[in-house]
């Protein structure tokens, strides 16, 4: 039986309910339903080094590749292996794991098919938002597969959930009135709930040899007073004090954490750190500040520098002495073990986290920690903007159990003597704001993605409370985008540039909303400076004028929201482009004061996705001195050179490694960007390679490299473009595709999916839908427009689901299709229409599916369609099409089935299924259409 909670104190291996859960879906594969597919391992912070994702990647690499050890005559990774592979198919991983930060539009590499055993890692605002069907950074077209994938069939382990009260209440919520198919155990030393099944450690366990040591591991702390100099300055010297005191014991290498509650104040006691040893011996002592609200790609740098000091790390004794400058973010998910700790006052809670990085493996050795109170903190009307009073409260309570001026944070020791002193923890402990009441209504509005309501609640408030906040905006910097290119004017060369090479969220910072309103309006001071924390909004910044500079937001190719906006404009879930020009960014992290240039690292956050896409910018910025350039921008001119020579020119004229030629010594650039490697890869581009030129209006200004196909022998684990997600990618693929077979091809998959997931109900009204989702393709001005618009091109033959060659940007009006026409409203229309209509189990159901299967429609479509279509050729197994004349499809008010119009269709359908149930349905249906485009497209057919 699954537990509610799992009641354990922090550096006992809470991660480890991955491996059971893993384990408990391979012994239910058998029986759908019983095991979650998808785990998600949530927790309340940035993540910075996510110990459970590199356990959930550990775990996925010994999935796919058995070790083929035998226990008690039993190949256990293997049998896992092979009951996940039954329910994954044959033609993906058995389990994948990812980690899902700040949203990127059309970036769903973790959503790839409906049956794929999936743990992904993340925040409660990109996994809460996405289960509430409003994924931070997801399309509207997509929010409902998100949503659907979340609610059904997934686990929910929500790590120190004490921090997360709201989102708990939420999913509570959502599980009793939604009637969701979602598990959810918290994972917590003080959950806040009374459990019917919780799982704590017992008498025996705290008997084994590790968990002794570290169960009784001492921590002694002294109280310290930060008076007269700066708290930046303090810092500082009691850090440089411990850690010299720590290296006359010997120990080698002494590693000492300074935890800090503010961003702001971890950069000033990092230059406070780095200032003091240069001025000494720093006898080679590195340091690393960690901040939450950095850049995967960086973060992956900082990972590589903490591996000596993770617990039970072999090679710590080859390492440099460390110190690490972190702010919350190293409270949850980072497996360090210190030797000192150096700590800003907090409440009771949050420092027993920051303790618990405090010798964590219970080695032999005598550490050394000091919580420094600072009197903003802990003045008698201290207000915090994330702790509130929490902190002066525990700083008197900490006093009080003072002996011989050490407070003793051991995992036992510190609660008895509490105890002693009358004083309750919880009373110490973070507030936990509430979340408001979830209407049954709220669900229903929620449900609502094509158009949203007006009326929309916010759902960040259902995830952190109604006066604290930490969703936001991303911001991703690049280099070949500049202050002139967000004029109004430029938008299109400009929204072309970031269409061919759209953002990923391993290059995007996420800070809260105000913040960023702040930062573009060129605000100073506190509206700069926040937490790594849930916390109160500054309002100043929420009132932010529409001045300042400007930001490219990206929603995805098509969408209206993607354009040039101020800070005013700014909403919670956006994905900002903004010139590397306007600083912001180092290597850390999230730097608003900084001004220096931002270093691009688009190239390096899309090399995961090689297998399928490679894009390669050629810029000013991709070398360093105008003669370089020249000679790039001689090439990029020649308009006589081929594609592949011309790969190979711009590859000789790159500068080498090595010693450069005269006039390639001076540095005229303010930023470099080194793309050998990409332009290298083009070489063994599967297909064709296209080559754009979007920077301006001749040749020589630069250009954008593109192979669609991707690369050979690269990983191809990052998704493709959603066939159902982009119009363009609908109707276009490396080959031509005849409509019946593509309906074919998504019916089998849609049915294989089904059965797999025990639908074995709705099967067949999903593999119908899925046979006849896209017959409104057979429509004659709609094959005019595969054709380029003119009808004397268009093919004799069959009709197309796909055309082999991209549509030009008039062959939609040239072909006669109304503005915003919509092949799937027609679709609806030919399925009353088809003869195995008749046979569906619930029709309602079979036309609802083929409608919504590009996300629009639910429950509105935005057009009229007045015009006649005309005959129909035949198709899908008509060899003559009747439709009623007039009949009013389900883009229209008059739209009728069975006394129901459109709207009325879908409120029947979520009371029959549950919210999350059709949007379940609808990702299965969805996603059996992705992945047998994308077969199309690789076989060329």
């Amino acid at each position: 039986t699954r537990p509610d909670v799992l009641a354990l104190p922090t550096g006992v291996g809470k991660t480890a309910v991955l491996d059971a859960a893993v384990f408990h879906l391979a012994l239910r594969a058998d029986t759908p339903g019983k095991a979650a597919l998808r785990i998600a391992f949530v927790v309340d912070r940035r993540l910075v080094v996510d110990d459970a994702f590199a356990r959930a990647e550990k775990i996925g690499k010994a999935v796919c590749n058995p070790p083929g050890a035998v226990a008690d005559g039993h190949d256990v990774v293997g049998e896992v292996a092979r009951r996940l592979q039954q329910l994954a198919g044959d033609d993906v991983s058995p389990l994948v794991a990812r980690r899902l930060r700040g949203g990127a539009p059309l970036e769903h590499d973790w959503s790839r098919t409906p049956t794929q055993p999936t743990i992904l890692c993340s925040t409660v605002d990109q996994v809460g938002s996405r289960l509430l069907f409003r994924g931070y950074g997801v399309s509207d077209r997509m929010k409902p597969v998100h949503a659907g994938l979340l609610g059904v069939d997934s686990l929910i382990l929500l790590d120190e959930a004490h921090l997360s009260e709201p989102f708990r209440q939420t999913l509570e919520a959502v599980r009793s009135i939604g009637g969701t198919k979602l598990h959810r155990v918290l994972l917590s030393a003080t959950p806040g709930e009374t459990a019917a099944r919780n799982f704590s450690l017992l008498p025996k366990d705290r008997d084994h040899p590790e968990l002794k040591k570290r169960i009784e591991a001492r921590k002694p702390a002294s109280l310290k007073l930060v008076r007269g100099a700066s708290v930046a300055d303090a810092f500082a010297t009691v850090a440089c004090e411990t850690m010299k005191r720590l290296k006359e014991q010997d120990l080698s290498p002494p590693a000492v954490g300074i935890v800090v509650n503010r961003v702001a104040l971890a950069r000033d006691t990092f230059e406070r750190v780095r200032e003091r040893l240069k001025e000494g011996d720093s006898d080679g002592t590195d340091v690393i500040l960690m901040i939450g609200r950095s850049r995967d790609v960086d973060r992956d740098r900082i990972v590589e520098a903490l591996a000596p000091f993770r617990t039970g790390s072999k090679s710590r004794g080859n390492a440099n002495p460390l110190f690490v400058i972190a702010t919350q973010c190293l409270e949850v998910g980072v497996d360090l073990d210190l030797d000192g700790l150096v700590t800003q006052a907090a409440p009771l809670d949050a420092l027993r986290q920051r303790f618990g990085r405090l010798n964590r493996a219970g080695r032999p050795v005598c550490t050394e920690a000091a919580i420094l109170g600072c009197p903003e903190d802990i003045a008698k009307k201290a207000d915090d903007p994330v702790y509130g009073d929490r902190i002066r409260k525990t700083w008197e309570a900490l006093q009080a159990v003072v002996r011989d001026g050490i407070v003793e944070f051991g995992v036992e020791v510190l609660p008895e003597r509490l105890a002693e002193a009358g004083i309750d923890p919880n009373d110490l402990a973070t507030e936990r704001p509430n979340a408001p009441v979830v209407m049954p209504a709220y669900l229903d509005l929620w449900s609502w993605t094509s158009p949203r309501p007006a009326a929309d609640p916010d759902v960040s408030l259902f995830l952190h409370g109604a006066d604290r906040t930490a969703a936001g905006v991303s911001i991703v910097w690049r280099g070949d985008v500049g202050e002139d290119d967000l004029r109004d004017a430029e938008q299109g060369s400009l929204g072309e540039t970031i269409r061919l090479v759209p953002p990923r969220a391993a290059e995007a910072v996420e800070v809260p909303l105000w913040t960023a309103r702040a930062w573009l309006s060129g605000e100073e001071g506190s509206l700069a400076d926040i937490s790594d924390a849930p916390e109160r909004e500054n309002s100043k910044g929420a009132r932010a004028p529409q001045n300042g500079r400007r930001a490219f937001r990206w929603a995805g190719s098509g969408d209206p929201r993607t354009c040039v906006v101020g800070s005013a404009d700014l909403q919670i879930g956006d994905m900002l482009i903004v010139p590397a020009t306007y600083g912001g960014c180092d290597e850390f992290g999230w730097a608003p004061n900084s001004g220096e240039v931002v270093t691009d690292v688009a190239d390096d956050a899309a090399k995961p996705y090689w297998g399928r896409r490679c894009a390669v910018r050629i810029a000013r910025g991709s070398v360093r001195t105008d003669a370089q350039w020249d000679r790039l921008s001689a090439i990029l001119a020649d308009e006589t050179a081929d594609i592949t020579g011309l790969v190979e020119r711009l590859i000789e004229a790159l500068p080498s490694a090595g010693a450069a030629p005269e006039d390639d010594q001076q540095d005229n650039s303010l930023q470099t960007r080194d793309v050998t490697e990409p332009l290298t890869a083009l070489r063994d581009a599967k297909g064709r390679i296209d080559i754009y030129f979007p920077y301006g209006a001749g040749r020589e200004n630069g250009a954008i490299l593109v192979a669609e196909r991707g690369i050979q022998g690269k990983s191809a684990s990052g998704a493709a473009l959603p066939a159902t997600e982009d119009d363009n990618a609908s109707h276009t693929s490396s080959g031509r595709v005849p409509l019946d077979d593509h309906s074919r091809h998504v019916a089998d998959r849609a049915e294989r999916f089904a059965r797999k997931l025990g639908l074995v109900d709705v099967a067949g009204d999903l593999r119908l839908a899925a046979f006849l989702h896209d017959a409104g393709k057979a429509d004659r001005r709609f094959q005019t427009m595969l054709s380029g618009g003119d009808p004397w091109n268009r093919p004799d033959g069959p009709p197309l689901a796909k055309s082999g060659r991209s549509s030009s940007p008039n062959a939609w009006t040239r072909a006669g299709l109304p503005k915003g026409w919509r092949h799937e409203a027609l679709s609806v229309r030919m399925a009353r229409a088809h003869p195995l209509f008749a046979e569906a189990g619930d029709p309602a159901l079979v036309l609802w599916l083929i409608g919504t299967h590009h996300g629009l429609g639910r429950p509105f479509f935005d057009f009229l369609n007045p015009d006649a279509e005309g005959d129909l050729p035949p198709c899908l197994d008509v060899p003559a099409w009747q439709l009623e004349v007039g009949e009013p499809g389900p883009q229209s008010l008059a739209f009728e089935f069975h006394g129901a119009d459109w709207p009325s269709l879908f409120e029947a359908l979520k009371r029959r299924y549950g919210i999350w149930g059709l949007a379940h349905l609808e990702a299965v249906l969805r996603l059996a259409d992705h992945r047998a485009s994308e077969a199309e497209r690789e076989r060329g057919s």
